[in-house]
């Protein structure tokens, strides 16, 4: 804070806190519930409100040293919370998130040489790292990361007009390094990868390519989507076109970059887009690893298990009304829609993901000429707000697309799912805590301690049929 021209320190960590998390939510109430949780994330002392009310007694008497003017900042009490008003032109954010909406329109219109300026200006407010201070002191709340989502985001949105504008050698420096901070972004990737191409490099952005492959299938067991792949070989066949079409676009489907980013504090809010709306969501990812007990599968033999395997795997993500149920390789995820905003849907993810889990404990699968199989499974189970999208893909169906940090957030947990394990990030566990022990491993989720191998019963030798 500052007066009369010189910064006046707020002093302690839950005063510094406080006016953080009041100012990412600005003009908008923010519950005492969500200040005592993001205080106090291990658990609120018994004077943990009393400690909250002092600190905004003493914000208060800050901001109203000496402060008279109209437009001053000014904090209220507000049902059910506290609400920091202060005009949206003395908050970066606000600033930063109006020129990326001003910049993603124009984006979306064809309008690229307005959308690189407005995206250029939010840029340079958003240097350095977010909240760094408090991060240093622990602070890991999900604003922050959504925050530095929706950055990348919108870098990305960036990139996309310098490359229709044709400056890919402009940017290409800028590009490589932060392709090396997030190597496993697909649409940054393909921008890269364009970028080479137009400079001349066509073997580096085959080359590229490859190691984007290599990591998404060894670390989660996944291929390069279908942009990534059309990209590749249009770079072989040397396609006109990409010397002049931008790639990978997403802009005119996003939400309103405040409301995807930030939804209120008190009440879950429906932010609306072009075509459909965020909404909460829980997704269950699983991976399977098949084996056999008798030397080498036969590859029709295991290819048969893993179809039973997923055919069990979805018959569960069904009993629990997940929708959009997909397979890709070993690796089947399923979303959960809160459909009566009840809450419902992250107990029933949860219900899914344990029974798929009881269901490959430390059963064998037997196939029809006596060769034993065993299949094990990782599973992630994660909570958020996500953009369902449905296209016409071909003549034969739809292709649905879903934005959001949600399922970034599954494959991060995959990485470090280990066979046996179910774990989930802080919204799941928080919303299944009464129902769920979990063990808390930093970087890694919450690990589900889920039921002993006693506890389930014997499943030796349940045949291939029965599973099926």
């Amino acid at each position: 804070m500052t007066q009369d021209g010189e910064q006046v320190p707020l002093g302690g960590f839950i005063k510094r806190g406080l006016m953080s998390l009041l100012l990412l939510y600005s003009n908008r109430v923010v519950s005492t519930s969500h200040l005592l949780d993001a205080l106090w994330p291990s658990g609120t002392p018994a004077t943990a409100r009393k400690m909250l009310q002092n600190a905004v007694s003493d914000v208060r008497r800050l901001m109203n040293d000496g402060r008279t003017g109209a437009d001053e900042p000014i904090l209220l009490t507000h049902p059910p919370g506290y609400l920091l008003r202060v005009p949206a032109k003395d908050v970066d954010l606000s600033c930063f998130q109006q020129l990326a909406a001003a910049g993603r329109t124009a984006l979306a219109k064809g309008a690229h040489e307005p959308a690189q300026k407005a995206l250029r200006a939010a840029l340079r407010l958003a240097k350095g790292p977010i909240l760094a201070e408090l991060v240093e002191e622990g602070v890991n709340w999900p604003e922050i990361e959504a925050l530095e989502n929706f950055v990348l985001n919108v870098r990305e949105d960036c990139f996309e007009a310098e490359l229709a504008l044709g400056r890919h050698r402009a940017v290409l420096e800028e590009m490589e390094d932060l392709h090396l901070a997030h190597p496993s972004r697909e649409r940054l990737s393909a921008q890269l990868m364009l970028g080479l191409y137009r400079c001349g490099r066509q073997l580096d952005a085959l080359t590229l390519y490859q190691r984007i492959r290599a990591l998404l299938n060894d670390d989660f067991g996944l291929e390069p989507g279908e942009e990534l792949k059309s990209l590749q070989t249009a770079i072989i066949t040397q396609d006109p076109g990409l010397t002049r079409l931008p790639v990978m676009s997403q802009t005119a489907h996003r939400a309103s970059p405040r409301d995807l980013l930030l939804p209120s504090a008190a009440a879950p809010q429906r932010v609306l887009t072009a075509e459909r709306e965020a909404e909460p969501v829980s997704v269950v990812m699983v991976r399977t690893e098949v084996r056999c007990l008798d030397g080498e599968p036969a590859p029709e033999e295991s290819a048969d298990v893993a179809q039973t395997a997923s055919t069990a795997i979805h018959r569960e993500f069904e009993r629990g009304s997940g929708e959009i149920s997909l397979s890709v390789g070993e690796v089947s995820f399923s979303f959960f829609r809160d459909t009566d905003r009840s809450g419902s849907h992250v107990k029933r993810a949860m219900a899914a993901a344990t029974a798929i889990h009881e269901h490959f404990g430390p059963a064998s699968l037997v196939d029809g000429s006596g060769r034993g199989y065993t299949v094990r499974s990782r599973i992630v189970v994660t909570t958020g707000e996500a953009v369902l999208n449905y296209r016409a893909a071909n003549e034969n169906g739809l292709r649905m697309t879903a934005t959001g940090g949600v399922m970034d957030r599954c494959l991060q947990l995959l990485r470090f799912t280990s066979p046996g394990e179910i774990r989930v990030c802080r919204a799941t566990h928080q919303a299944t805590a009464s129902d769920y022990a979990v063990a808390h491993e930093p970087d890694s989720g919450w690990k589900v301690l889920v039921p002993g191998p006693a506890d389930r019963g014997a499943r030796a030798g349940r045949r291939l049929d029965e599973a099926g």
